[in-house]
């Protein structure tokens, strides 16, 4: 497939979330959201660590390194404006009381989507290696987001037509951000750089995800979370090895 054949599954996967959200009930969202974000998060993790970081580390380069960790970095100042909403910590009772939260919240997500476009640059540099399998990471993480905004959307009171017109729009922020770095030189010329930036903010996701259980307190991770987390480092081996 080309990028925008990508951009365009981007934006169905997305709205595929929101539309899964609108079918269930409220007591059964939060806890679909949890399955669906251990199963990407383990997807997109063990696509990461199998794939993404042995390409891009490849050279032996130090400098590498440092772009994972700016790119680790920097998703943890988004979080501080998201609140982690991108990995479901969604303690939607904040924005009930305080309104000053949303925009900040809606900025933080508008550039964690446009970093999830940076792995897409450089398609055609890349196409020979099986690199396109952390696409498919990025694509699964954009069903959760989607399901996430749609519940956002639900509290801050917003009609269900209203709540996906908005999700819509907001979907055309990673193929937009696909494009334009698609088209600047500078970024295909530094494309392992680009790669690590964006592997570095991609692993802080996958991880929080799967280590920061939501019963903490009780010392350990249930073993519905375990399994949807089996199933997705299994698809993800399972993809590599037959692709």
């Amino acid at each position: 497939m080309n990028i925008f054949e990508y951009a365009l599954l981007c934006i169905v996967f997305l709205l595929a979330g929101a539309g899964i959200a609108v079918w269930l009930s409220n007591k059964n969202r939060k806890g679909t959201l949890q399955d669906i974000l251990s199963f990407s998060g383990a997807f997109l993790f063990a696509i990461l660590i199998l794939e993404l970081f042995p390409a891009i580390f490849t050279g032996h380069h130090h400098q590498i390194g440092l772009f994972v960790l700016m790119g680790f970095f920097l998703q943890i100042g988004m979080d501080i404006l998201t609140r982690g909403v991108e990995h479901g910590h969604l303690h939607l009772h904040e924005y009930e009381k305080s309104r000053s939260l949303i925009l900040p919240l809606f900025l933080g997500l508008g550039v964690h989507a446009l970093l999830d476009g940076l792995p897409f640059v450089g398609f055609d540099v890349l196409k020979e290696s099986h690199i396109h399998t952390i696409y498919t990471g990025i694509l699964l993480h954009k069903v959760a987001e989607g399901f996430t905004l749609f519940m956002v959307m639900n509290i801050l009171g917003k009609s269900r037509n209203q709540s996906l017109l908005w999700i819509a729009v907001f979907s055309l922020i990673t193929p937009i951000g696909m494009l334009l770095l698609q088209s600047v030189p500078f970024l295909m010329n530094q494309l392992n750089y680009v790669l690590a930036f964006a592997a570095g903010s991609l692993l802080h996701v996958s991880i929080t995800i799967l280590f920061e259980s939501e019963n903490l307190h009780h010392h350990g991770i249930a073993w519905r979370k375990l399994i949807w987390i089996a199933l997705g480092i299994g698809l993800a081996f399972g993809l590599l090895s037959f692709s």
